[in-house]
């Protein structure tokens, strides 16, 4: 019997291969990169929205109480000293919620950074589903769409905690002139880069490689891709894995070059089907392609409440129900 059709067994194995990659928090990894960012950089400040706790920045009130600021909650207030901050000539790191930095404050992410061409940073945590317990409210699944469709924005969504530090070092050294939002989780994820691998905002990375389909992800998604890949080789599926960390702007030689030589193409994303990195990539692909492409996210519907792990798999976003759908695909 096949791996993905008998249930006990699949389960170990993904339990095995999930053990082999230890989880880290987020929002403690986030917290020791920004800190790490104004001990190298002089110029730069922590912005927060009263969330130096829930975003890990509670150390930074010891270290460099004159380089965090609260604004309190009001997050287009936030952006907009942000946006003062940087045409000053600081470096200011955003640190708010997703949901309320690309929906409560997207005027002055458009108008006061994008539209002035400031360079601000604006980190966006408990993005997708990795606040599910918060419902609705906290759960993000239209910032991407939001945030790409800003002239001169960049939009990036490191796969893990490593890149995460990865993704905030390369906003920092990214030339004047352009925002950059960073679409980051919550709790903990699993880890699978390595410190100091190569990271360039707009370049992808090639994570396994494959001829019969393509999966390309990014955020948590690219470790349930991982999974995917892995179940699929059981099946004689050789899966090829892109890290899309940056969806603006993306990396359209990497899917052309993929399209080359796959059979088939699925885009995996904790963000709505409409408008997020599915619709980017057949965007590339819109002059044409001889093979089938799979779009899997969250549908045009609200998410129930839940824990995190529990809503990816009833979601269908979790790596055997990807191998699954690529295998029926294929």
């Amino acid at each position: 019997m096949s791996l993905l059709d008998h249930p006990a067994r699949l389960r170990d194995h993904v339990a095995a291969f999930r053990a082999a990659h230890p989880r880290a928090d987020v929002r403690a990894r986030f917290g020791e990169s920004v800190t790490a960012l104004l001990a190298r950089r002089p110029d730069a400040v922590a912005v927060t929205a009263d969330l130096m706790h829930a975003t890990g920045l509670a150390g930074l009130k010891e270290r460099h109480p004159d380089r965090l600021i609260n604004v309190g909650i009001a997050e287009q207030n936030l952006t907009g000293v942000s946006a003062g901050l940087a045409a000053c000539g600081k470096l200011p790191v955003v640190c708010g919620y997703a949901a309320f930095l690309t929906l409560r404050a997207v005027e002055q992410a458009k108008v006061d950074c994008a539209y002035n061409a400031l360079k601000v940073i604006l980190a966006g945590l408990a993005s997708g589903l990795s606040y599910g317990v918060g419902g609705p409210t906290h759960q993000t699944y239209e910032d991407v769409a939001i945030m790409r469709a800003i002239p001169n924005m960049i939009v990036v969504a490191p796969s893990d905690p490593v890149e995460l530090d990865h993704a905030l070092q390369a906003a920092a050294e990214h030339p004047a002139g352009t925002p950059v939002y960073l679409r980051l989780g919550r709790g903990p994820e699993h880890v699978f880069n390595r410190p100091g691998a190569p990271f360039a905002i707009g370049r992808a990375a090639r994570l396994t490689e494959g001829r019969d389909v393509c999966l390309v992800a990014h955020g948590a998604m690219v470790m349930e891709c991982l999974i995917a890949a892995d179940l699929l080789r059981a099946e004689g599926i050789a899966a090829e894995v892109l890290n899309m960390h940056t969806v603006k702007p993306i990396d359209r030689e990497a899917i052309l070059a993929a399209a080359g030589h796959v059979r088939a193409m699925v885009v995996v994303e904790e963000h709505s089907v409409i408008g997020g990195l599915g619709a980017a990539v057949l965007e590339v692909l819109e002059r044409g392609h001889a093979f089938p492409v799979l779009r899997i996210g969250i549908e045009d519907a609200y998410p129930p409440i839940g824990p995190t792990p529990e809503l990816r798999e009833a979601l269908g976003l979790s790596g055997p129900r990807i191998a699954e759908r690529a295998r029926g695909l294929l």
